[in-house]
């Protein structure tokens, strides 16, 4: 592996990571569980910030580090920072995941 490779963050983790931060929510070790999060209208997220599997409040048990995405209530996802899978559909998919996240952190950062 590269040290380029290595560097090379998921897109969707890294908008994850820049809401959390537009929220200001305390850092994700220190969350019992995972943090969760309506994102909007459709889509949810929960991300375990732990070294160790946790559950979510749906009962999923989200391995360390990684984000498990719902669209509509429908699991939709799962990412971890080098990357992971989203769905496909037309309205459901990566790029409107992405801009979910994009939006609602500029939603946070106008409410500071």
């Amino acid at each position: 592996m590269t040290t380029e490779q290595r560097l090379s963050l998921c897109e969707a983790f890294v908008r994850l990571c820049e809401l959390a931060l537009a929220l200001k929510i305390k850092p994700l070790p220190e969350h019992p569980a995972c943090w969760e999060h309506d994102v909007d209208g459709h889509w949810w997220i929960c991300i375990n910030g732990h070294k160790e599997t946790v559950k979510n409040s749906d009962g999923f048990d989200v391995e360390p580090f990684d984000c498990v995405v719902k669209w509509n209530g429908w699991p939709a996802g799962i990412f971890s920072p080098a990357g992971g899978v989203i769905a496909a559909g037309a309205c459901a998919n990566e790029n409107t995941f992405i801009e979910a996240l994009v939006a609602a952190k500029a939603r946070a950062e106008a409410h500071v």
